[in-house]
């Protein structure tokens, strides 16, 4: 049989292992990127006089 069919095989296999460490450095590195990326904007002034609006 292939080793993925082994009945009663519930070892933690290294390449499990593997997957498991990528996936998690993908999250890491994802919410790392995502929380320090910041889209460019444009910055607007508040008028100083109240009811006036910048054109």
């Amino acid at each position: 049989m292939p080793p993925a069919a082994r009945p009663g095989q519930g070892r933690f296999s290294r390449q499990h292992a593997l997957m498991l460490v990528l996936a998690l450095e993908i999250l890491v590195v994802g919410a790392y990127n995502a929380d320090r990326y910041r889209r460019p904007g444009i910055s607007v002034d508040v008028p100083a006089t109240r009811g006036h609006v910048i054109v």
